[in-house]
């Protein structure tokens, strides 16, 4: 019991971000696809980071703290919440790159690449800011919690770990293009009902909750680098973004919840077909 209390509550943000992740997740592919999808990043997180801790492999080696056993669930040597939190990591990345390829005005990119690798970028970057403070967990509540062998480039963390995580995050994200591959592209008629909206809101949050505490806790360089990071691509996709346009109303047919709309500059009145559907709420 106190094991699960620590695992649940001690690390309740990973909790908290699951809770997320399966509130979008399952809205989006159905239950049976998120359990699918779960099952993967679980065994692939627990695999890879077991794998790193007895063989250096794939996130070279590092060793996980051993005062943890007892008060919180382990698989094999490696706390649970490690790879639980491979799940959201994983589907965050992939829901916020889909919007981020496709716009506000649509769900689904013009290509399926653009999507995939938006997704992948964004899964290893966050890793690049959530890492390097957890590292300094021994000095706010997440408490120690791993060690690297090293010595790393990238506050002390190696680029082999980079490259190791873009090679499961690749893993995760193609589990969830593959489930999610015959959705169609739909028109939202309001930026603010598009449906991966809150899972990019979240992704940002699980970093913004990294870059606080690195400057809390005196990381200015640490913290300083991720928003040298972000504010950049943010504005890049504000002027792209910019550049599109929300679709109009098909002619002959009515703009309420039930209604459809065409893609802005699609086929004429009476040729929406039932993927440009508008979506109107989430």
């Amino acid at each position: 019991m106190q094991e699960l209390y620590g695992t649940l509550v001690g690390r309740w943000y990973v909790t908290v971000f699951a809770a997320v992740f399966l509130w979008r997740a399952t809205r989006q592919l159905g239950w049976r696809a998120t359990l699918l999808y779960s099952a993967v990043a679980i065994a692939v997180g627990g695999l890879a980071e077991n794998g790193s801790v007895h063989a250096g492999f794939p996130y070279t080696r590092y060793a996980f703290n051993d005062a943890l056993r007892g008060k919180e669930i382990f698989l094999g040597d490696v706390p649970l919440m490690v790879p639980l939190s491979y799940t959201f990591m994983g589907y965050f990345a992939f829901a916020s790159g889909r919007l981020l390829a496709s716009g506000p005005w649509q769900t689904r990119a013009k290509r399926v690449w653009h999507e995939y690798l938006l997704g992948l970028i964004l899964a290893v970057w966050a890793l690049w800011i959530v890492d390097p403070v957890s590292r300094l967990g021994g000095r706010w509540f997440l408490g120690e919690v791993f060690s690297y062998a090293g010595p790393g480039f990238w506050f002390g963390l190696p680029l082999g770990s980079q490259l190791g995580f873009l090679a499961t995050a690749a893993v995760m994200l193609g589990t969830l293009t593959a489930l999610a591959r015959e959705e169609p592209s739909v028109a939202v008629a309001r930026w603010r009902d598009h449906p991966h909206l809150s899972a990019l809101a979240t992704y940002h949050g699980q970093v913004a909750m990294s870059v606080v505490a690195a400057f809390a806790l005196g990381a200015d360089a640490l913290g300083g680098s991720a928003l040298l990071i972000d504010i950049p691509v943010t504005a890049v996709t504000a002027v792209l973004w910019s550049t599109l346009r929300p679709p109009r109303p098909a002619a002959g047919r009515p703009t309420d919840a039930a209604g459809a709309a065409t893609r802005a500059g699609a086929a004429p009145a009476g040729a929406a077909s039932a993927a440009e559907r508008t979506v109107v709420g989430v």
